[in-house]
């Protein structure tokens, strides 16, 4: 798959233009580096060096030399990372010296892939590498932090250190099954096992599919038509997504774009006007996308339109958003008699009330008038206006910190702690996050323990034996570094997410 004695390059920056890091691993790395740098380069040193490095034979740009002597580097191999400021044209012209001096173009994560060749990571750590460089938000970031410091390591480590022990027994029992040596009795390996398969299943259920992390949260924009919706998602996108109309019912589909905030990205969505009484087909269409949307969505922003001045309709719109407790059945009973669509109200993770065109009344009106409808509602809503931009920061503010709180709850649901509140997101995280892979590893694993159980339940200890061996080897190829054999086509489909130059 990769030949560990070739020297590699590659730009490791994000771009090529402005600062520039290129970097380079293999046995040929400080010959090479000798033969560029300005400064002397000795065979034990280590550490920055500065400078000018030649990028043909006749252009020195200044530039930094990091120098990391094997074995004390991230690959295991002596590295360098040159830093200099630059531009395009120059970086490929010294890429190109650099391949010209028998030096290969890196693959895909091939740098992280010979850090574990070399035994300097675990599998598992190379691959939160890689979720390292891709996440978008905090949680991403946390669970791949906590792949990278080991911590699904240390747990699989013991429990193939368990394994290993009930293997030990029963083949132990085989080999000396004629001689009088005291050997623990089978009743005892089994109860050995069970507690194996608890911890394995203890791992999958107090664990979170990273893939969810993922996955970007939703924030919905919901309220009555013509309620300023369509407004708001434009002005917090910053660009004309929706389109905008006095008319009422302007908004059909569900319209969304990606929208970064604070602590994360999430999908922001704008829906049709949610509607009491439906007047024709597309009303009752518009309303399907809209539930649907609102039903997955893990923030809504309700907007109340604060210039007019009958709110019925928004108070009996939120009031069916905000119900808990009345029975579905009921709901639809009601609403069927009453010509109303199909319950639109989501199992909602927060709602934000909003306030919106409060550009369009005095300062002293808006007072009065929020303090109105604090009490209609019985929530404190945000001024805003979508016109001149007043309070849209305090809304995206606290959007982030309702989509933290939904993502927070479903890390400690994740970990089966849903009482044990923090308000750091490397505690919330604190459950590991396992990849399909390691579901995978670990569900195979568990059926492996089971079926050994079954086995020596009916004294086939060889069969018992046989399928340990197995769930030990399943375990061991989530980290492999430690004895675990993981086949080439696997370690290519891991290593080739990678962006070259990781």
């Amino acid at each position: 798959m990769y030949e560990l004695s070739d020297t590699i390059v590659a730009v490791s920056s994000p771009t090529c233009d402005k600062r520039v890091i290129i970097r380079i691993t293999g046995p040929d790395t400080v010959e090479t580096c000798k033969q560029l740098f300005s400064s002397p380069i000795t065979k034990n040193i280590s550490g920055l060096l500065s400078g000018s490095v030649a990028v043909d034979d006749e252009l020195k740009v200044e530039a930094k030399l990091y120098l990391f002597l094997a074995p004390h580097s991230y690959t295991g191999d002596d590295i360098a990372e040159i830093h200099i400021h630059t531009n395009s044209a120059v970086t490929e012209v010294l890429i190109d010296n650099l391949l010209g001096r028998g030096l290969r173009m890196a693959g895909p994560g091939e740098f992280t892939a010979r850090a574990y060749l070399n035994g300097k990571i675990d599998l598992a750590q190379a691959e939160a590498v890689n979720e390292i460089i891709v996440c978008s938000n905090a949680f991403q970031l946390s669970a791949a932090e906590k792949l990278l410091s080991g911590r699904l390591s240390e747990t699989t480590a013991k429990v193939r250190s368990a394994i290993m022990d009930c293997l030990s027994l029963i083949e132990a029992g085989l080999d000396f099954s004629g001689e009088d040596i005291d050997l623990e009795t089978g009743a005892e390996v089994i109860e050995r096992l069970l507690g194996v398969k608890e911890q394995l299943e203890q791992l999958l259920s107090g664990s979170i599919r990273y893939e969810t992390l993922i996955d970007l949260p939703s924030a919905g924009i919901a309220g009555a038509p013509n309620a300023g919706k369509s407004s708001l998602l434009n002005k917090l996108l910053g660009k004309e997504r929706s389109i905008v109309s006095h008319r009422r019912k302007t908004t059909r589909d569900v319209l969304s774009a990606p929208c970064t905030l604070a602590h994360c990205r999430c999908v922001l969505f704008d829906c049709a006007g949610l509607l009491i009484r439906q007047e024709d087909v597309l009303d009752e269409l518009a309303q399907q996308a809209a539930v649907e949307a609102l039903r997955n969505s893990a923030v809504v922003v309700f907007c109340i339109d604060i210039s007019k001045s009958d709110f019925s309709e928004d108070i009996s719109i939120f009031r069916i958003l905000k119900t808990e407790d009345s029975p579905q059945d009921a709901l639809r009973q009601k609403q069927k008699a009453e010509n109303r669509a199909s319950v639109f109200r989501p199992p909602l993770s927060a709602m934000i009330p909003v306030a919106t065109k409060c550009d369009l009344v005095s300062e002293q009106v808006l007072s009065n008038r929020l303090a109105e409808l604090n009490e209609l509602f019985g929530a404190e809503l945000l001024a805003i206006s979508s016109e001149t931009g007043a309070g849209l920061e305090p809304l995206r503010e606290t959007i982030d910190a309702k989509i933290l709180d939904a993502r927070y709850s479903m890390l400690d649901a994740a970990s089966s702690a849903p009482d044990k509140r923090a308000t750091s997101i490397e505690h919330q995280a604190s459950s590991i996050a396992l990849t399909a892979r390691h579901k995978q590893a670990v569900t195979e694993a568990i059926e492996n323990v089971v079926e050994s159980v079954g086995e020596l339940r009916e004294g086939n200890d060889e069969v018992a034996a046989m399928t340990l061996r197995a769930a030990y080897q399943a375990v061991s190829c989530i980290e492999s570094a430690t004895g675990g054999h993981v086949d080439e086509q696997i370690l290519e489909q891991i290593f080739s997410r990678f962006c070259i130059g990781k």
